[in-house]
């Protein structure tokens, strides 16, 4: 057996309060606004050194409403060409770490907080978090600002909803900022039903409102649609509006474009960085708990990525992909020829692939939809064996990788592969991190064929590395070190490990 040597690296980063602005594409914090109180969050600054408009972009402002402060945190990496772009991603950090519209502990009539800015000259912001983000806002003077939001519904045909539109103060250089926005993600968007609408202008008490009536800010809102469609999608949809805004006033380089989502960076002081698929064909919980378990055990900056993302070209950012529990054919069709020949390059030049059940599926070979990243193919002919809890033994190289666990113990199964070395010459062998010791054999799929057969495997595509899990450890209480481990590895960040 392969040995592995283990050594997991994980960067600290320290962010410095009230520092002077960062350079263009630099990833440390400016300041902190409410520094030292329970909702303080950090804004960043990117400055060109040439003249130009102030943008400021905020994120999160409703903690239900994940897409605009996701989006936010990912295009503050964007280097301007000329002005200043001003973003602060997590406006309300405790209703974001809550997931709740109202901000909690709000006083009664508060809760709101895209109610509680100025609605005339000489009136205040109320409540602490707007008070302190509106001085923030005055203080800066922005020429614009934009706020992220999502809505519950398509306002194309519900009135019920400001979902999926673009909401512009009452001026004609903000309009026509908005149709350049509109125009841009309605070329992105294929079903006539969900493409973005024109309104305006902000409601009253809205941080927009107030920057435009009061500031004389040009002032934007961008609201996505969360019903129907997954985070990537409507975090990519962000971008996309905000790049427009940003070309628009001749302020990116042409460069940069709406598929930049990672920090600039590298060498392994740099956090890994990690794309979770979660477009069609991805299901369940999984994806979230990898999500949790990487930012905590890594530190990793992970990101949502959708097909179109990956068609883009994103995953030139990343060290490393996860495609979650689903359906693997489903994944497939949803990534197309086109995306499944971007992920092969990406794992072939270097990166890393982690699949899990579907995922491990989609890796395949032996399907005319697999990506054939993996020397294995499924030995039953039935893939719906059921779902229970089974026994698992790791190997010497799973305990190396996975972390030190001897004897059996139970993991999560829901009809993931059955596996065996796929004999294709051109691939190099898998190595075999995990056995089934028990099986699952329900709706007439053939029993014998999952006992003692690899349940979770690691190898090698080009210059990239896969691994493999049928089981889902991610949501098994116990083995949650198991995939941040994998990630590592996969990312190439543990040491003497070459299969």
């Amino acid at each position: 057996m392969k040995e592995y040597g283990f050594r997991l690296t994980v960067s600290l980063f320290v962010a410095a309060a009230w520092a002077v602005a960062c350079v263009s594409g630099a990833s440390g914090p400016a300041g902190w606004i409410a520094a030292g109180q329970p909702h303080e969050t950090p804004y960043y600054v990117c400055e060109s050194g040439g003249q130009g408009p102030t943008v400021l972009i905020v994120g999160g402002v409703h903690g239900d409403e994940p897409a605009g402060a996701a989006a936010a945190e990912q295009l503050r990496h964007w280097p301007v060409a000329r002005g200043r772009l001003v973003v602060v991603p997590r406006v309300n950090p405790v209703a974001l770490a809550r997931g709740t519209r109202l901000t909690p502990g709000a006083a009664r009539g508060e809760g709101n907080l895209n109610r509680n800015y100025p609605r005339e000259a000489d009136e205040a912001a109320r409540g602490a978090l707007a008070s302190n983000l509106w001085a923030f806002v005055a203080g800066l003077q922005p020429d614009w600002v934009v706020d992220l939001h999502e809505g519950v519904d398509f306002n194309r045909y519900s009135d019920r909803s400001v979902g999926s539109s673009v909401i512009a103060c009452a001026s004609a250089e903000a309009r026509a900022a908005a149709e350049v926005m509109q125009q841009a993600v309605n070329a992105s968007i294929t079903n006539a039903s969900r493409l973005f609408t024109l309104l305006g202008p902000p409601i009253a008490g809205s941080l927009a409102r107030a920057a435009g009536d009061r500031l004389g800010a040009q002032a934007l809102i961008a609201e996505t649609t969360i019903k129907e469609q997954p985070l990537s999608i409507r975090t990519r949809q962000h971008r996309i509006m905000t790049h427009a805004l940003l070309s628009h006033l001749g302020m990116l380089d042409t460069g940069v474009s709406p598929e930049r989502m990672t920090p600039p960076g590298e060498g392994a002081d740099r956090a890994l960085r990690v794309a979770i698929y979660d477009d069609g064909g991805t299901g369940g919980a999984g994806g979230q708990r990898i999500e949790e378990q990487a930012r905590l055990a890594l530190g990793a900056a992970v990101s949502w990525v959708c097909g179109d993302d990956i068609r883009g070209g994103a995953l030139d950012g990343f060290d490393v992909v996860v495609f979650p529990g689903g359906s693997g054919s489903r994944e497939a069709a949803s990534l197309g020829e086109a995306g499944r020949s971007q992920v092969r390059g990406f794992v072939k030049n270097g990166g890393g692939y982690v699949g899990i059940c579907a995922g491990a599926y989609l890796a395949l070979g032996n399907f005319s939809w697999g990506l054939g990243i993996l020397d294995a193919k499924t030995v039953s002919p039935r893939w719906r064996r059921g779902v229970a809890d089974v026994k698992l033994e790791l190997t010497e190289s799973g305990r190396r990788i996975l972390g030190e666990r001897l004897g059996t113990f139970d993991c999560r199964y829901a009809n993931g592969p059955c596996i065996a070395p796929g004999e294709r010459l051109e691939l190099p062998d898998f190595e075999t991190l995990a056995w089934f010791r028990s099986e699952v054999a329900e709706h007439g799929s053939t029993p014998g064929v999952m006992l003692n057969s690899p349940a979770i495997v690691a190898g090698r595509y080009g210059q990239g590395r896969v691994v493999c899990s049928s089981p889902h450890p991610e949501q098994t209480k116990g083995l949650e070190p198991f995939m941040p481990r994998a990630l590592a590895w996969a990312g190439g960040r543990l040491e003497n490990t070459d299969p």
